[in-house]
C-alpha cells in the first residue's frame, strides 16, 4: 500500500514579484472550474455510495469559492480563495500547493509569533525590542475576538480539520500574520495574560522575509525533519529515523532508506533481541507503506508480521488521469535498479485492473488482497521475535503512510511518545491535477480505504506525551530512556 505524498513531491512557491497585471477574479473562476471538474472525475468519493454527502459538499466548497471572487484583487485573494475551497474538504489529501514561479505572498508580522501548547496559544517566537508580549505569555483575545475563535477563522477556514491538535500545531503560527487575505479582517490590538495580567498591545506591523518566516513558524510548530539514519543507544538499544516514507525512485529518500534497510537487515538478530528499538518518525508525512512494513520484519519478524490478520481493502478511482498517474510511477520503478518487488507487483495489478475495469464501466475498482508470506497458524497469531520495547516518537506532521506504519507497528506491540499525530480521511494515494493559470496544483485522491480500524480523521494519542520541544533529539532520547 501507499498513500499520501508518494506520487507528488514538494512543491515550493518561488520568492518573486508579481509583476503583471491578471484578470484575477476570472483566473479564480477558471481554476475552480478545473478543479471541480477533476474531484469530480477522478476522486473516488464523487461515485462512493457509502458517502452519499460527497456531491454536496463539492458543491459547496465550489459555492463558497465561487463567491468570494469579488474580492479578489491579486494573486493573494486568489490563494486565499482557492485554499478554502480545498479546506472544505476537510481532508489533508485535498491540498492546494503553488507551483514554481508563483507569485509571493506579501508578508508582515507584529515582531512576535503564537502557538498552540495543548488549547492555549502562547508566544513562541518573538523579535527583540520593546512593545512585545513575552515568551510565554498567552494571548486572550484580538480586537475583541477571542483566541479560539480568531485562530479557527484566520487560520482553520483555510486550511482545514481545525478540530485536530494537529492541525493547530501546525497552522497556529500563522495567527498573527498578514498575508494579503481579504476575507479576514486585519488586527489592530491584542490581550495577552502576562505575569497574571492582562496587556494590551498594540500591533506594529513589519515585513517578513521568506527565510525568516520559515524559521519563525518552524519555532512555533517546535517540529522539523531529522536526517534518515540509525545509531545504537546504550544498553544495546537502536534508535531508526525514518522522517519521510517518499518511495519515488528519483528522490534521495529512496535511496537513503534503501541503504537503511540494508543496513538494518544485517543487524536483525541485533534488532531482534535488543531490549529497546524506537522507531523516530519525526517530520513524516507519508509516502509509501513498503518501508514500515521492511522494519516491522526486520524487527518482529516476517513471520509475525505476515501473519496479522488484515481485513481491509481499498477500491480504486478509475478516471483515465489516475490510470495514467499510475503508470507514469510504475514506469520511475521498473527503470529503479533497488525498487520492491512487491510495489511492483501491485502497481502492475492495479493499473492494469483499473484499466479493464474503466474498459468495462466499472467507476470503483477492488484491489485484490495480496497473499502474505507466511499463512497465519492455524491457533492464532505467531509470536513476534521481538520481545523488548519498540517505542515510537512522533510528532504532529505525521500523516498519510505515517499513520499506516503507526497501525501496522501498535499492532505489533509497539508504544507512541511524543505528541499527537495529524490525521487522514478514508480517501488517499494523491494524484496532482495543474490547474489553467499557470500558478498552483490541487491535489486529488484517487483510493478509498475500506474496512480501516482507524476511523477517518482519527489521529493516533501517545502512551506518553512529551512537553519539551520535538527538535531537541538529545533531550527527547535522556528522556525516553528514563520511560
Amino acid at each position: 500500500m501507499f498513500a499520501g505524498t508518494m506520487l507528488i513531491g514538494a512543491l515550493v512557491a518561488a520568492p518573486i514579484t508579481e509583476v503583471k497585471a491578471r484578470d484575477w477574479p476570472h483566473v479564480l473562476l477558471e481554476d475552480l472550474a478545473a478543479a471541480d471538474a477533476a474531484m469530480r472525475g477522478s476522486h473516488p468519493g464523487a461515485v462512493d455510495h457509502l458517502n452519499p454527502g460527497f456531491g454536496s459538499q463539492l458543491h459547496g466548497a465550489l459555492a463558497l469559492a465561487r463567491s468570494r471572487a469579488g474580492k479578489v484583487d491579486s494573486f493573494a485573494g486568489y490563494w486565499w480563495a482557492m485554499k478554502g475551497y480545498a479546506a472544505s474538504f476537510n481532508d489533508g489529501h485535498v491540498s492546494l500547493n503553488a507551483l514554481a514561479g508563483a507569485p509571493e505572498l506579501p508578508t508582515r508580522w507584529p515582531g512576535f509569533l503564537t502557538g498552540f501548547d495543548g488549547d492555549a496559544q502562547v508566544v513562541m517566537t518573538v523579535e527583540g525590542g520593546p512593545g512585545h508580549p513575552p515568551l510565554g505569555a498567552r494571548m486572550l483575545s484580538c480586537d475583541g475576538m477571542d483566541a479560539k475563535t480568531l485562530a479557527a477563522r484566520r487560520v482553520g477556514d483555510f486550511s482545514g480539520r481545525w478540530n485536530l491538535q494537529a492541525s493547530r500545531i501546525h497552522g497556529g503560527g500563522e495567527v498573527l500574520l498578514e498575508q494579503g487575505n481579504p476575507f479576514v479582517q486585519a488586527l489592530q490590538a491584542c490581550v495577552f495574560a502576562v505575569d497574571g495580567r492582562e496587556t494590551s498591545y498594540a500591533l506594529q506591523w513589519a515585513p517578513l522575509d521568506t527565510v525568516q518566516l520559515k524559521k519563525r513558524l518552524a519555532d512555533t510548530r517546535r517540529s522539523f525533519r531529522p536526517a534518515n539514519g540509525w545509531h545504537t543507544m546504550p544498553g544495546g538499544g537502536y534508535w531508526i529515523t525514518t522522517s519521510s516514507f517518499n518511495a519515488d525512485p528519483t528522490e534521495p529518500n529512496f535511496n537513503e532508506l534503501t541503504r537503511l534497510i540494508e543496513q538494518l537487515a544485517a543487524e536483525a538478530e541485533g534488532l531482534q533481541r535488543s531490549p529497546l528499538v524506537v522507531l523516530d518518525v519525526r517530520g513524516n508525512s507519508g509516502g509509501a507503506s513498503q518501508w514500515s512494513l521492511a522494519l516491522a520484519r526486520l524487527i518482529w519478524g516476517r513471520t509475525a508480521v505476515d501473519a496479522l490478520p488484515d481485513s481491509s481493502w481499498v477500491e480504486w478511482r478509475t478516471s483515465e488521469a489516475n490510470i495514467a498517474q499510475l503508470r507514469s510511477f510504475l514506469l520511475k520503478l521498473e527503470t529503479a535498479p533497488d525498487a520492491s518487488p512487491e510495489l511492483l507487483r501491485m502497481l502492475q495489478t492495479v493499473t492494469s485492473g483499473m484499466a479493464q475495469a474503466r474498459a468495462d464501466g466499472v467507476a470503483l475498482w477492488r484491489e485484490p488482497s495480496q497473499p502474505t508470506a507466511e499463512a497465519a497458524p492455524a491457533g492464532g497469531q505467531r509470536a513476534p521475535a521481538h520481545t523488548g520495547r519498540v517505542v515510537i516518537v512522533a510528532d504532529a506532521a505525521c500523516g498519510s503512510a505515517c499513520l499506516d506504519a503507526l497501525d501496522l507497528w501498535k499492532r505489533l506491540g509497539a508504544i507512541q511518545v511524543g505528541v499527537e499525530t495529524s490525521a487522514d480521511s478514508l480517501y488517499m494515494d494523491v494524484r496532482p491535477e495543474r490547474l489553467p493559470g499557470g500558478m498552483t496544483r490541487i491535489s486529488v485522491p484517487m483510493k478509498v480505504f475500506r474496512g480501516r480500524a482507524r476511523g477517518s480523521n482519527e489521529p493516533h494519542a501517545p502512551d506518553h506525551r512529551y512537553a519539551g520541544d520535538m527538535r531537541d533529539t538529545k533531550a527527547l532520547e535522556a528522556w525516553l530512556i528514563a520511560l
